[in-house]
């Protein structure tokens, strides 16, 4: 084969396209229920954006953007995540104080491709501006949950945290991080000067072992960010949603500042067990160049819900269509009409238009996996009535074309 797609992208069709779309039709589906609205950016933006937004010591801007001169030299990169853009937007454009939206879209990251995780990827998020109380934290995470069990999701598992330290909280962990040095990963001695809370949230089996007598955040948090975390967890427990708290998660961003979460699986192993994660951002539109704006957020990846829906389910199989129309070659203006009669009642509705036979046609039909057949014949046209055949039971009935979208649906 002449071309090839590069590595850490991928083709979607079906029968997986049938799983993106439930996905996506289900995200949307909560949105409207909780009146949030879309927002599409651009995927391309000013580096800078990102290297301020994120934090020049996060791994993304460090090692994983896609960067790139353009023709009048200035420095572009293809959006490695949707909040930045949103914020920039939600500056640029002086939307309402009080703003909630959604976005879909994609995302790209030069990182090792494994199973739910590609360089091009589609996120779909929420970013919520104007609203610092902890009520609408905990209306951000229950509309995360919200999601999660409208797209099939089962079983997920939410971890919630603060990053709101008092002063002396990061000297410590810092001189305690320092003291266990030598049992560390390589990027965690590295992130032990720019990042060093960044270490408690390593993968690295070593450096968990090293880590786990660390001071926890939990038991230093100001007492603001304590009183409002303590109100998140008992808004989430009335709501009925269960979550531990995870004094070592602590998100791979430099914008959070106080209540983080995330969801997680079991189903794909421990290197890509979350499958939502955000938290609230209260600097990150003032460091962007807006006034002081209180934000919270959340983001989630579709391809790593599409691989958990896949372990869960098994084998992914597409719907067909409800009506194959199947039609004698004389006749294939009557079934070129009756296709587009059915289509504008509601049916999913196939009909192949080349000349070829009622044989050839019904394979086709079952192929497809066609909920019934309608043949049109020579005898069909005389009487005025189609044959509908059950294609599960292979039972058979003459009804006349007005009638056939309401037997299809069961509809007297």
């Amino acid at each position: 084969m002449k071309y090839q797609r590069l590595r850490g992208v991928k083709d979607v069709f079906s029968p997986d396209n049938s799983v993106w779309e439930s996905i996506i039709a289900a995200a949307v589906s909560v949105f409207k229920t909780y009146n949030y609205s879309l927002i599409i950016t651009p995927t391309i933006e000013e580096i800078s954006l990102f290297s301020r937004g994120i934090g020049e010591a996060s791994d993304i801007v460090m090692k994983e953007m896609y960067d790139f001169n353009d023709k009048k030299g200035r420095h572009i990169v293809l959006r490695p995540e949707g909040t930045a853009s949103v914020v920039r937007a939600y500056i640029e454009n002086s939307l309402p104080e009080k703003s909630d939206m959604y976005y879909i879209g994609q995302m790209f990251r030069y990182e090792r491709p494994q199973t739910g995780r590609y360089r091009e990827f589609y996120q779909i998020g929420v970013e919520s501006f104007g609203d610092a109380t902890p009520y609408k934290d905990a209306e951000v995470i229950i509309l995360a949950s919200a999601i999660l069990k409208a797209a099939g999701i089962k079983d997920a598992v939410l971890n919630i945290n603060c990053l709101a330290a008092d002063a002396g909280y990061y000297e410590k962990l810092k001189n305690f991080l320092e003291e266990k040095k030598s049992g560390l990963c390589g990027d965690c001695k590295n992130k032990l000067s720019r990042a060093p809370i960044r270490v408690l949230d390593c993968k690295n089996e070593g450096c968990r072992q090293a880590v786990a007598g660390a001071p926890l955040i939990t038991e230093h948090l100001t007492p603001g960010a304590g009183a409002s975390f303590s109100k998140i967890k008992s808004l989430l427990t009335a709501a009925g949603i269960s979550f531990t708290v995870n004094p070592a998660m602590v998100r791979g961003l430099d914008y959070y500042t106080a209540v983080v979460f995330e969801f997680t699986t079991d189903k794909l192993g421990p290197q890509q067990n979350t499958i939502l994660a955000g938290g609230r951002y209260d600097n990150l539109v003032e460091e962007l160049g807006g006034k002081k704006t209180p934000a919270t957020g959340f983001a989630m990846g579709i391809e790593r819900l599409f691989e958990v829906l896949k372990a869960q389910e098994g084998t992914i199989t597409e719907a067909g269509p409800e009506a194959f129309i199947i039609v004698d070659k004389e006749f294939i203006d009557r079934g070129f009409e009756l296709v587009n009669s059915l289509r504008n009642s509601g049916i999913r509705c196939a009909m192949g238009y080349q000349e070829r036979s009622f044989k050839s046609q019904f394979r086709e039909a079952e192929s497809k996996k066609a909920g019934f057949a309608v043949i049109i014949g020579e005898t069909e046209v005389n009487t005025g009535k189609y044959s509908v055949k059950n294609m599960a039971d292979g039972s058979q009935k003459e009804i006349e074309a007005a009638g056939i979208a309401a037997y299809i649906k069961g509809r007297p």
